[in-house]
């Protein structure tokens, strides 16, 4: 093992010499795409750094088979991270170069290696709980699979298909697929497919309550992984065999395996692989009477679980929870877990998934397995026997109630009259009732896809760590009036040097948010891919970016963004003094320096669309240690409140910051947000607000 390691650490710092030296481009990145996947193993921070580093080369270079190795270098360390957004977002970056046509009308990418980023994104959608998207790219991964004659990649996007419709509980056509991939694997004579296959074939046996049939499998999966050495699979055999003694009730054997798998598994970088056995140790140890151990084992789980935005795993965890304290009689917290249960189940299950589904697994049988659509309709046909069987029982009651009405209407004419009414009335009322919940489930579906926009949104601002780590003493007030928002702040680094923006995007909303990936992204060209430090040649390559960008449109867009950057070099010359670089488009910089709130007027033109547009300056100032200096949108001086509903305005924002620059900035943080909340009182928010603090 040490001769390992220290085969590992010699391989790693070859690789570094290699990025430090003059070497060609090319073979540069081929030793990042080394490095990083070193680091996967031991430091996924520093892969990311080097990620980053990665594509910045590759976009320098402009070679698009390397930007697209670069993307998917990012969506591989954010998804070890557990970071399946940034991962799915990085995933979709990578099939946008892949596909990209080429002068001889090749894409950049095999189809080989398109079919595998569909795999990836489809295992990221099932990561994050989305079934249907999943089941759409992994069936995309098939066609393009079918094209190539792959029939390793084919049986593996079987074996795909069948896990998604495990996870939903359709244990028929999760069989089927996975036994057409087993069939496939035999074929091919792939152990290591063959193994998978019968593993799991007794998963789903072992959730249809076919043990004796599951065991079998199970064991036969265990001897095929043994003789081809495939330790990840044999120890995630031996949990699947820990999950069977535990429906069994053979509690002491489930202990024996599960501690087994968690022994190799308990470092792994794959946060679901973790939290899956972190629940079913939680079980297994209620049931053996370790029941405090057992729920230190379920709360790690929901922690990594929240954390890494895993849903299914979070809910089977409070699920167990208030199971256990169910047995225990503590009723409290049994309720407040199932409670808990409950809200995640209704937010993943939703009927469209399966109805969804089904349709377009109707579509892929129609075009690729003809056969099988007969089956499709013979259950078609099934299905609406039984509805016609119900409609007729439903007939039946019908009549029955006419009968009765009628016999109502002989006994007495005012006695219908009466009742005639309540019947209209009582329709009427269902039909609004039906009407406001058709409503009430657009308006819902409208939020999830806003919510979603959010978590792409967010995944464009920096995390609030890595503010930290390069501007140690600061705070971020950022405040969206709606889910989504015009304004964001940006972080980034480059040759040693860290910038710094709070940005306000024309609008906010859904049409403020789009606005804002579209200035995010040219901001994020401008210094990574151009390469530039300056931060006014920064806003000045920004705005033709953005300019450029919206000249694809049809029609005039006029959308832009008012903006405050700092640019701050690490080397300073240690006197006790620290120059900034800054510039601003409509946005200034106010900074507090003896006693005295100072400003740096900015220039007035915004990035977007203006007449006779001029370049922005960039100013140097020059700030010493306990100065405070401010960048800010228009929201926070804009917001109506008061006693007599005005503008907060500048001024008193000015004051605001004047008057509190000698505390912590965490200390003014919370003063602001008062303030804010105060000031605004039971009025709407009128814009989204973002303000920076930091202190030398």
């Amino acid at each position: 093992m040490l001769l390992a390691i220290s085969y590992s650490q010699s391989r790693i710092d070859t690789l570094q010499l290699i990025t430090k030296s003059k070497a060609h481009d090319t073979v540069k990145l081929i030793a990042y795409n080394s490095l990083i996947n070193q680091y996967w193993k031991i430091d996924l921070r520093q892969a990311l750094n080097y990620s980053k580093v990665s594509l910045a080369l590759a976009l320098k270079n402009k070679t698009d088979k390397f930007i697209a190795a670069a993307y998917n270098n990012l969506s591989g360390t954010y998804y070890f991270m557990g970071d399946f957004d940034n991962a799915l977002l990085y995933n979709f970056k990578t099939l946008g170069v892949k596909q990209k046509k080429q002068k001889d009308g090749t894409t950049v990418g095999s189809k080989k290696s398109i079919a595998s980023t569909y795999n990836n994104i489809a295992s990221l959608y099932l990561n994050l709980a989305n079934y249907t998207k999943s089941i759409e790219y992994n069936l995309l991964a098939l066609k393009t699979k079918e094209e190539i004659k792959d029939s390793i990649g084919i049986a593996r996007s079987f074996t795909n298909i069948g896990n998604v419709y495990e996870k939903i509980n359709n244990t028929v056509m999760a069989l089927k697929f996975q036994e057409q991939a087993l069939d496939l694997m035999l074929k091919l004579k792939d152990d290591y497919g063959i193994g998978a296959a019968y593993n799991n074939i007794a998963n789903i046996q072992l959730k249809s309550n076919k043990y004796k049939q599951a065991k079998l499998n199970f064991e036969k999966a265990i001897e095929i992984r043994k003789r081809i050495n495939d330790e990840e699979g044999l120890y995630s055999t031996y949990n699947n065999m820990g999950e069977l003694n535990y429906e069994l009730k053979n509690y002491p054997e489930a202990k024996k395996y599960f501690d087994l798998a968690w022994k190799y598994f308990s470092e792994s970088s794959d946060p679901y692989l973790r939290t899956s056995l972190l629940i079913n140790l939680g079980e297994i140890y209620k049931y053996v009477g370790e029941e405090k151990k057992s729920e230190e084992y379920l709360k790690l789980a929901i922690s990594i679980a929240q954390k890494n935005k895993m849903p299914e795993i979070e809910k089977s965890a409070y699920d167990a929870l208030a199971n256990m304290f169910f047995k225990k009689r503590d009723f409290e917290k049994a309720y407040t877990n199932l409670r808990k249960y409950v809200e995640i189940n209704d937010t993943i299950y939703k009927i469209e998934n399966s109805t969804k589904m089904a349709e377009m697994q109707a579509l892929y049988d129609d075009a690729h397995k003809s056969n099988q659509i007969e089956t499709y309709k013979k259950e078609k046909v099934q299905s609406e026997l039984e509805s016609s069987k119900k409609e007729l029982e439903l007939q039946k009651q019908r009549n029955f109630r006419n009968l009765l009405l009628l016999g109502i209407i002989l006994l007495g004419g005012l006695g219908f009259l009466l009742f005639n009414r309540y019947a209209i009335k009582n329709k009427l009322n269902k039909q609004l009732e039906l009407q406001n919940h058709q409503i009430a489930e657009k308006n819902n579906d409208i939020t999830n896809s806003i919510n979603y926009a959010k978590r792409i949104q967010d995944a464009i601002l920096p995390p609030v760590k890595l503010v930290d780590k390069y501007f140690k003493n600061n705070f971020v007030l950022y405040r969206p009036k709606d889910i989504v928002a015009g304004d964001f702040y940006w972080l980034e680094r480059l040759n040693g040097i860290s910038f710094l923006a709070a940005a306000d995007c024309t609008g906010h909303g859904v049409p403020g948010a789009m606005v804002s990936v579209v200035c995010s992204n040219a901001l994020n060209r401008a210094v990574l891919e151009f390469g530039i430090t300056e931060p006014g040649l920064i806003l000045d390559k920004t705005r033709e970016l953005v300019l450029e960008t919206f000249s694809k449109s049809d029609e005039e867009v006029k959308d832009g963004m008012d903006i405050s950057l700092i640019a701050i070099n690490d080397k300073q010359e240690g006197n006790g003094q620290v120059k900034i670089k800054w510039a601003g488009a409509n946005n200034p910089l106010w900074y507090v320096q003896d006693g005295q709130l100072k400003e740096v007027k900015s220039h007035k033109q915004p990035i977007g669309v203006t007449d006779n547009a001029t370049n922005f300056p960039t100013h140097e100032v020059t700030l010493k240690s306990g100065d405070s200096l401010f960048l800010f949108t228009d929201g926070y001086p804009d917001q109506f409140g008061g006693a007599d509903a005005k503008k907060f305005k500048l001024k008193n924002l000015q004051q605001l910051f004047l008057t509190h620059a000698h505390l912590n900035m965490q200390q003014q943080k919370e003063i602001y947000i008062n303030t804010f909340d105060k000031w605004k009182g039971d009025l709407e928010q009128v814009d989204d607000v973002c303000v920076i603090g930091i202190k030398i």
